[in-house]
């Protein structure tokens, strides 16, 4: 009997493995289904490009995996940053036109001031139900209140084209998408900001995320590959883990920290028994995995100056609600961007439905639409169609089924403590949950899986070592 197994090999599960293995637990063992490590951060073998989480969002020392990175030689001296504010970018119509840039600014102006808002909506004393604890509802009153605000307050000699600027806010509810990771419809408004956002902005890993698994690989304890388990069966003592490829083999353990990702439990991919009770199942359902496809496309020659591979859609409502009633997945990129390094690459962000229907398109589909994308946004017919893609189908992927997650119109903040309390009690924890999912703090980060991990082989270690110092006083 082991005294920890682990289930998941990506960051939660590697840092509590980790911090265990510091902790002389020394009978752990980590369990994992693929035949890698690392879960949703995936570094290209072959062209060094992030296939899934891509920065450490927020490079203070406030962030533990910031810290980490630091500590193991993972940043250049002249940390990379990539910063989420205006930086001038230029909106594109469908009809082949740039936006007015003085409004396009305003507009961004804007939009940030409702997101900030959104983002601190949670620390109200009260919420109005004007809103119905929609982000959508909130996003487009708020967009319309701005407007006629500014609107009312303008002169008459002011140089702004309200038209380019209500264009440019309704297309911008696809940045703040794919921020959210998902389309608007079911995020919840009260509990969005709840995950807090550090300052030092999105700190790029010069060799990609795999270099934080690989170096927390090598702290870690013993793991096995391979191993996807289907079922945990607990009870006050322990649990039995049993594996799928062999139904007859199983794994025993005094303690178990579960990491698999929300999408995994959500499909019952892994079953407990006993459940995990009312509390947490309900707020596991009140979550949503995230609906997002992160694709690279590769030019044989760019069409861009460094610096000026970003590419922002001004899509109008009408013609993201016809999209999606045609099916045309299109409509749901908010643009692609340069990216960093590779000086013929953009990467293409698809949010919501449309995400999961182009997880199931060959590739040839997916160049042609970006090509045609491209060609009708910029006005230029002589864009060339990419050469090929490098993506991973997050949706697809029966080890994921999502990206990040993020809260729905029924979650509430204490559903994310709810999720890290030990099953059965807080004085016996022998069930364990713990990711990107499950952290109040910094659910969806990186370093908020990173902490799930590590506070939850905490909990273990006080127990050990009290039972320990009982044992010794005996």
């Amino acid at each position: 009997m082991y005294d920890v197994i682990i289930i998941g090999g990506g960051i939660a599960g590697l840092s509590a493995s980790v911090k265990l293995n510091q902790n002389n637990v020394k009978s752990c063992l980590l369990v994992e289904a693929r035949d890698r490590l690392g879960g949703r951060m995936m570094t290209s073998a072959e062209s060094g490009l992030d296939l899934g989480a891509q920065w450490i969002h927020g490079g203070v020392h406030a962030n533990s995996l910031y810290n980490y990175a630091i500590k193991k030689g993972l940043l250049k001296e002249e940390k990379q940053i990539k910063d989420g504010g205006w930086d001038g970018e230029l909106f594109y119509t469908s009809q082949g036109r740039v936006t007015d840039p003085e409004s396009s600014k305003k507009a961004w102006e804007i939009y940030e001031r409702i997101y900030n808002e959104a983002e601190n909506y949670f620390r109200r004393d009260s919420y109005s139900d004007d809103y119905g604890n929609s982000i959508q509802t909130f996003y487009n009153m708020r967009s319309k209140e701005e407007l006629e605000k500014l609107r009312l307050e303008d002169s008459s000699d002011s140089d702004y084209n309200f038209e380019d600027m209500k264009l440019i806010l309704e297309s911008l509810v696809l940045k703040f998408a794919g921020y959210l990771g998902d389309t608007f419809e079911e995020a919840g408004l009260s509990t969005y900001g709840t995950a807090i956002e550090l300052p030092g902005g999105d700190v790029v890993l010069p060799k990609g995320t795999e270099s934080i698994i690989e170096e927390l690989h090598k702290e870690s304890g013993p793991i096995r590959l391979n191993e996807k388990v289907s079922r945990v069966e607990w009870n006050k003592d322990g649990a039995t883990i049993f594996i799928d490829k062999n139904p007859e083999e199983v794994l025993r353990a005094k303690h178990v920290i579960c990491t698999v990702p929300l999408g995994v439990i959500q499909n019952n991919l892994i079953t407990f028994q006993p459940s995990l009770g009312q509390a947490k199942e309900n707020a596991l359902a009140n979550l949503r995995p995230g609906r997002i496809s992160k694709i690279f496309l590769h030019f044989q020659e760019p069409f861009w100056l460094p610096g000026e591979g970003e590419l922002a859609f001004a899509w109008s409502h009408q013609e993201m609600d016809e999209g999606r009633q045609k099916n045309d997945w299109t409509t749901s990129v908010p643009g692609m961007n340069e990216v960093d390094g590779h000086s013929n690459v953009l990467c293409m962000w698809v949010c919501g439905e449309a995400a999961l229907q182009v997880d199931n398109l060959q590739e040839n589909d997916i160049l042609k639409g970006a090509s045609l994308l491209l060609r009708k946004f910029t006005g230029d017919p002589e864009i060339s169609t990419p050469n090929r893609i490098t993506r991973h189908a997050w949706m697809k992927d029966p080890l994921c089924m999502g990206t990040w997650s993020y809260p729905s119109l029924h979650s509430k903040h204490e559903d994310y403590f709810e999720l890290m309390k030990p099953l059965p009690s807080e004085d016996n924890p022998r069930l364990l949950l713990a990711g990107e999912h499950t952290h109040p703090t910094y659910w969806s980060f990186m370093h908020g899986a990173r902490l799930s991990g590590i506070e939850q082989a905490e909990k273990i270690i006080k127990f050990v070592e009290q039972k320990q110092l009982l044992q010794y006083n005996l």
